[in-house]
């Protein structure tokens, strides 16, 4: 029998406003858009560049399927990367074709049935992942302000990032802090206190989930299995800034690396916020003002936005192809993945 993901009945508030900002923002991207110099723009791209960029992004999710086996180590079995690297790309395609996020849901249903692991424990380790993808952000964030220039027109968003960094790391040290102390063995008996408040049926099933949920965090309490997966991380996040620092060659863009890092932390930043399927609007909008704050000049409004337009087709088009190829695979649509079928 398949295990499913409860349904909590989402709103439909978020698909819609997703849908809005994207709309929007595809508006005012186009609105500025001058056909004929993005044409010249895109026309002197050098492809070989575009190519790397491309195959470096898609190296992500091999990446990701291999942080995602270690923490799934303390749950024993033998966890093949083949298999999770399958239910990294069919949650990605889920996310870039279906609203709410769908590959959320995907992803871990898609790793239960490949691996036999319980439910609740993988999705565990996928709400660990943004702990760690958290960790990973703030060390681009970091890199990006060490590698700035010290003067020029950056000066004030030097000032900025500091500013904002310092927050970001408070966050991040506070969510660190409450996942590693819910791994904790004194973190169950508070949670049982609070769970008894609820009638019996409901208390006893919370607490399965708990602890189902904490078996996931094991690899919080093996230092090596940590340190391992934070050092994933690290280069995970590094891998995008990469794959930016590439394309900037391939558009002729002379930026630093320290650009490569801020777009990379704007645009993860960016994609958090409600979207239109395929990320369309927002993300074009967000990379086209993000690279005009470090270009300076109106007269690469072209460039900007033909990045942009790469950028976009490389970060989303091979893997949903990859995705839809694996779904197809595993003999389901990636709509009937969203925790309400059973094969």
């Amino acid at each position: 029998m398949t295990e499913t993901i409860p349904k909590t009945g989402p709103s439909r508030v978020r698909p819609l406003l997703g849908l809005a900002l994207g709309i929007g923002a595809l508006t005012w991207f186009l609105q500025g858009m001058d056909r004929a110099a993005l044409g010249t723009a895109l026309s002197t791209v050098r492809m070989e560049w575009v190519v790397v960029s491309a195959l470096i992004l898609l190296s992500e999710f091999g990446l990701r399927a291999w942080r995602w086996r270690v923490l799934l180590a303390p749950l024993g079995g033998h966890v093949r990367l083949s298999d999770l690297f399958a239910a990294q790309v069919i949650g990605a395609a889920a996310n870039t074709l279906l609203p709410l996020r769908a590959g959320e849901v995907a992803k871990p249903l898609v790793a239960t049935r490949r691996t036999g692991l319980p439910l609740a424990s993988v999705v565990a380790t996928s709400v660990m992942e943004r702990v760690y993808d958290l960790l990973g952000l703030l060390f681009v964030l970091l890199l990006m302000v060490i590698m700035l220039p010290p003067a020029g027109p950056e000066g004030e968003l030097v000032h900025n990032l500091k500013l904002y960094g310092a927050i970001f790391g408070g966050v991040g040290v506070a969510a660190m802090a409450t996942f590693f102390f819910l791994a904790g063995n004194r973190a169950r008996p508070i949670f049982a206190r609070i769970a008894r408040l609820g009638p019996p049926p409901l208390r006893d099933q919370v607490l399965v989930l708990f602890d189902g949920f904490i078996a996931g965090l094991g690899n919080t309490r093996d230092p090596r299995g940590r340190t391992k997966a934070a050092a994933i991380s690290l280069v995970l996040w590094l891998n995008g800034a990469l794959a930016i620092y590439v394309l900037f060659h391939a558009f002729g863009l002379e930026l630093p690396f320290a650009a490569a890092c801020f777009v990379g932390v704007a645009i993860a930043l960016t994609v958090a916020l409600p979207q239109a399927p395929g990320f369309v609007g927002v993300f074009h909008l967000a990379m086209e003002k993000t690279i005009m704050l470090w270009t300076g000049s109106e007269g690469m409004l072209a460039e900007a936005q033909g990045f942009a337009i790469v950028f976009w087709a490389i970060s989303f088009l091979p893997v949903t192809l990859l995705g839809v190829i694996a779904a197809w695979k595993e003999g389901t649509s990636l709509s009937g993945l969203r925790g309400d079928d059973s094969p």
